[in-house]
């Protein structure tokens, strides 16, 4: 597989084969990693006892899941400068809405649950977003020709969640 190619000939298993290398393999190497690092902190004087309260901040089960759905929102604004880049000559212009969480009936279910309601609390203002009042206007913005000069752009519509 050429590294070099254009982004209208890549192949659903070129893709996988990046993406796996890049994204999944960087995310496996970092976390066993961070596995034997933090392992061997908890065996340390300071990382002990009292100091352990600070640890639970990185809530595994909350947390884990949010910090995939963050490096999967930064894979989404990178593929979307490289198709800008390459597909702007064609007078293409390419854009992206990021949104956080939002109560959709797909997901409504877990949002009643004690594990829902944990990430909707460790939102910036507690609460979950609407697919119309939240999501709608930036959508209509961004393929509306008042947004003619917006290329490479993956905006967040996530209530600050991202940052």
């Amino acid at each position: 597989m050429s590294t070099t190619q254009r982004l209208i000939d890549v192949r659903e298993e070129d893709f996988d084969f990046i993406f796996d290398t890049n994204t999944r393999g960087a995310f496996f190497v970092a976390q066993a990693v961070a596995r034997r690092m933090i392992s061997r902190a908890k065996d340390t004087p300071e990382h002990s006892g009292a100091h352990r309260p600070a640890l639970r901040r990185w809530r595994p089960q909350g947390a884990g899941a949010d910090r995939r759905l963050l490096q999967s929102k930064a894979a989404v604004v990178q593929m979307t400068r490289a198709m800008a880049l390459e597909w702007g000559r064609w007078d293409q212009c390419q854009r992206g809405q990021l949104p956080g969480y939002i109560s959709t009936e797909i997901n409504e279910h877990h949002w009643s649950t004690e594990a829902g309601q944990r990430l909707i609390q460790m939102t910036p203002r507690k609460r979950l977003g609407k697919p119309q009042e939240d999501l709608d206007g930036l959508l209509l913005l961004l393929c509306s020709d008042d947004s003619s000069f917006i290329n490479s752009a993956a905006i967040g519509a996530d209530d600050s969640f991202g940052l």
